[in-house]
């Protein structure tokens, strides 16, 4: 098993929570390539903690379609499905537009400043690559904007649903930042258009749909070739 990438734990953070983080992201970066076995007893000994937390970790992974549990052989980082992908890519086209024209130009105050501290963190964010740990801040920024639309529309719930449908879109998703093959300038610039729409109104002139299929489908542009590179890394279901 890969050496993990560990960051400090987090102030009251259990160590199943902790064990969580640290395994998602490592799960997440590619750090832990798919259909790699997980040993517990050298991930415990990783994060000095013992295997229960490690374990409890590992059912919550399970849950969100990371890990796979196979009988006779144990857990292992989930190949990325296809057809998760392309569910995940349908349910962020499908609901975000609607949740983004509900709350043009009457999103709640609180939840439009938030979101203009993180443009300013994103731009501030941008100026540290290539430092490796700003893509992973990329990342969290850019969750955390879209997160946001929905707890101001009072669908929070789906947004943690997203979490489990988008896990396999969202490893694509992030491989695009890892491998600079997307342009975070790129998705910097949508947001701040996503934040004026908020802010005005909807125009005549823009065309929600259309820019928010291309807004969430940069990582069309180099998936080819990635799936060319790593082919054992998916499956089709």
């Amino acid at each position: 098993m890969n050496q993990l990438i560990i960051f400090p734990k987090i102030h009251k953070e259990s160590n199943r929570e902790y064990a969580y983080r640290i395994l998602r992201y490592n799960i997440m970066q590619l750090n832990l390539y798919p259909g790699e076995t997980l040993n517990e007893g050298q991930i415990s000994e990783q994060l000095k903690v013992s295997r229960t937390p490690v374990h409890e970790a590992l059912i919550l992974l399970q849950n969100q379609n990371l890990v796979t549990v196979i009988p006779q052989s144990g857990s292992h980082v989930s190949l990325i499905s296809l057809k998760k992908i392309n569910e995940g890519l349908f349910m962020r086209q499908t609901l975000e537009p609607p949740i983004y024209r509900q709350l043009s130009s009457c999103i709640p105050s609180e939840y439009l400043e938030e979101m203009r501290q993180i443009i300013v963190k994103t731009k501030e964010t941008l100026e540290r690559i290539p430092d490796e740990k700003a893509y992973n801040d990329l990342l969290e920024l850019d969750d955390r904007f879209h997160s946001l639309a929905y707890i101001a529309a009072q669908k929070s719930t789906i947004w943690e649903c997203l979490q489990t449908v988008c896990s396999h879109y969202d490893r694509i998703r992030y491989q695009g930042y890892l491998s600079g093959e997307d342009d975070p300038v790129t998705n910097f610039e949508e947001h701040k258009r996503l934040f004026h729409y908020l802010v005005v109104g909807d125009t005549p002139d823009f065309d929600m749909e259309a820019f928010y299929f291309q807004h969430i489908s940069h990582f069309k542009k180099f998936f080819p070739a990635f799936y060319n590179a790593h082919p054992e890394y998916f499956t089709v279901e």
